[in-house]
């Protein structure tokens, strides 16, 4: 990946992140020096390596905050979830609860997508946001959703890393997370 920072003379870099929650997930780079803010970017279009870093001077940035993300959605993917797990678990342990004779077929999928329904709005629950308001456009990075303590804390400390730096270079922040 080509999420690399070339300051220009004199320009000193107060944050250089590259963080990621886990294996599995994906990357997320991000820059700050005292006269812009580098925000990651990917071309549509590229021959070798699409990914970039969009330079961003500190005069365009109008405001950088950090905000619950709401659960509605998911809620909603929840329900559906718990509905379609329980009527396939119901139909699929009713021949065997009625005793009815023959071979029934019996599968751990509806349950499952019946517990996973039941988990998804405690795993959503408390979820937060970056979003970066400039002239010319917004950028918003939603975080993996995770599950525990410790990466919880390791992305409220990225966080955390992000409205420091950015006060210290005289950016507006706010951080509008549940305390």
């Amino acid at each position: 990946m080509a999420y690399k920072v070339i300051p220009e003379v004199g320009e000193e870099v107060a944050l250089n992140l590259e963080f990621r929650v886990s294996e599995k997930s994906a990357p997320f780079f991000f820059a700050i020096s005292n006269r812009a803010l580098y925000i990651p970017r990917t071309k549509l279009i590229a021959k070798s390596d699409p990914y970039y870093f969009e330079r961003v001077p500190l005069q365009k940035v109008r405001h950088v905050n950090v905000r619950r993300l709401p659960p509605y959605g998911f809620w909603i993917v929840a329900a559906v979830m718990i509905l379609i797990g329980g009527f396939t678990t119901y139909a699929m342990l009713e021949p065997l609860v009625g005793k009815e004779p023959g071979r029934h077929r019996v599968s751990g999928w509806p349950p499952a997508i019946l517990v996973g329904g039941i988990l998804l709005p405690f795993a959503a629950r408390g979820r937060s946001g970056l979003e970066i308001w400039y002239n010319g456009g917004k950028f918003r990075w939603k975080p993996a959703m995770v599950v525990g303590r410790e990466p919880r804390q390791k992305i409220a400390d990225t966080f955390s890393s992000i409205l420091a730096a950015c006060e210290k270079v005289g950016v507006p922040v706010s951080d509008k997370r549940a305390t």
